[in-house]
């Protein structure tokens, strides 16, 4: 399994995962013009895509699912209430296939076995645990005011993780956003500061993990060395660590591994 990030901030975000035979889309907050260079600069086309999931229906995360849709009539995965949402605000020339998650089951898609689960945020949102052909495991945890306890135990045997280290606190006391905001973002409906990312990677205990990856960092109110200094107190010395880049596409996953890179710290 690897995965890429092709956008991740609060302008956009969208990121691949892939196995050997299965490619989906995590959210595609690009803009229309982004989609086919972004996809290509990662290696894809729209045709290589077999799925889309959806963790909410914020801009960022669903902007240029309605123009993709029409490049490929793509699955869209994700609850009842989340896709009742997207169908409103996203108008489809062609409604694509849209998939409700089960309560509780594993999904299925193609050779990628999806796991769902709710976070807090303020408006209907979830995250992923995702299986690979190979095994391998991935979770996805951005758009949340705290990390959910219950998924402790499922996180500890991950081998990869992308997870939210949006904004730094102190940073984001001196935010020129306005007060309502800023009161949103630091409440439980909000985002995972990267003290509380810290925390909830602590409190993980990863052990098998081959990398993590901070995402949705606020380009305004946090610094990527700060979010990642912050996470790697918090990690194993012998986990790899990064995080996604803003607007642009990172490398993919495998690279880390591929090219010796995985004891150092970087920004990709």
């Amino acid at each position: 399994m690897r995965f890429c990030s092709l956008s991740s901030c609060s302008y956009a975000n969208s990121v691949v995962v892939q196995d050997g035979n299965t490619c989906i889309l995590i959210d595609c907050g690009l803009r229309k013009r982004d989609i086919k260079p972004f996809l290509q600069q990662a290696g894809l086309s729209p045709g290589d895509l077999d799925a889309v999931l959806v963790t909410h229906c914020h801009t960022d995360h669903i902007y240029g699912l309605k123009f993709l849709c029409q490049e490929k009539n793509l699955p869209v995965y994700s609850t009842p209430g989340i896709l009742n949402e997207l169908n409103k605000l996203c108008r489809f020339n062609t409604p694509p296939a849209l998939t409700a998650f089960g309560s509780n089951a594993r999904e299925k898609i193609g050779s990628l076995a999806v796991t769902h689960f709710r976070l807090s945020h303020d408006v209907e949102t979830i995250g992923f645990i995702i299986g690979g052909g190979d095994g391998e495991q991935m979770g996805f945890i951005t758009d949340t005011g705290y990390f959910p306890e219950n998924c402790l135990d499922a996180f500890q045997s991950l081998d990869y993780l992308y997870i939210e280290s949006n904004h730094d606190i102190n940073m984001y006391q001196k935010s020129s956003k306005p007060w309502h905001v800023i009161r949103r973002n630091l409440g439980p409906t909000g985002h995972l500061s990267n003290e509380q990312c810290g925390l909830a990677l602590q409190s993980m205990e990863l052990k098998n993990c081959k990398l993590v990856v901070l995402g949705h960092l606020s380009e305004n109110d946090n610094d990527p060395a700060i979010a990642v200094s912050n996470a790697r107190r918090r990690l194993a010395a012998n986990i790899p660590l990064t995080s996604a880049p803003a607007r642009v596409p990172g490398p993919w996953s495998d690279r880390f591994r591929q090219s010796g890179e995985a004891a150092h710290d970087h920004r990709v």
